[in-house]
């Protein structure tokens, strides 16, 4: 079990932006969740702050943190226990069907046909994504929002696609850079990020 004991409205934080998959507002979130204890989830690098009006984003140690919330049985009533009921379901779907919690609950309709088609050959994928891109770009290293390149390959899973973008990072002309101003970003743009170490890159720029 983690050491550091989280309050009931806490847990529920960190279970919401898990289970939205994205940035939200801190109004949206909970108005039970005080400064202080959001400045605590932030201190033990669960939440991330920005902006005006308030952002809450997850971090990936958060985002184990709320993985291994989803079993911890501390609902009452007959709401919190079918709330808990449907997160003991969503623990026991991952654990059984081996699916990551990240791709579960950034789940899209492509990634059905994604899933049952034969993944493409990392040589072929990796065209594809330099072929959309370049349809993307007025000019070879000019940036372009993941997000926007998603949605020009929406046959690709998000797992096959993430592992292609981490592997084409490597490459000397590729280049993938978080947006400086983090409140520019819309939800779609944060979810579409590519975290590589402990980083979310929202942009790519190909041929620099």
């Amino acid at each position: 079990m983690p050491d550091k004991e989280l309050t009931s409205v806490q847990r529920y934080v960190l279970l919401r932006l898990m289970i939205s998959a994205a940035p939200l507002e801190y109004k949206a979130i909970s108005n039970s969740l005080r400064a202080a204890a959001r400045n605590q989830l932030v201190k033990w690098e669960y939440l991330e702050t920005s902006g005006r009006p308030m952002i809450l984003e997850l971090t990936q140690k958060g985002h184990d943190r709320a993985v291994a919330e989803l079993g911890n049985e501390t609902a009452a009533g007959s709401i919190g226990l079918t709330l808990q009921a449907s997160l003991t379901f969503i623990q026991n779907l991952i654990m059984k069907s081996g699916v990551r919690p990240e791709d579960l609950f950034r789940f899209r309709s492509t990634a059905v046909a994604a899933a049952v088609s034969a993944p493409a050959p990392a040589a072929d994928l990796e065209e594809r994504v330099r072929k959309a891109y370049s349809s993307l770009s007025p000019r070879p290293g000019g940036y372009v929002m993941l997000e926007d390149l998603r949605e020009a390959l929406p046959d690709v899973g998000r797992e096959t696609l993430d592992a292609a973008l981490v592997e084409l990072y490597s490459a000397r002309d590729v280049n993938l850079v978080p947006e400086s101003n983090q409140k520019v970003l819309t939800d779609a743009q944060r979810s579409a990020a590519v975290r590589i170490g402990n980083q979310s890159k929202h942009l790519i720029a190909i041929g620099v």
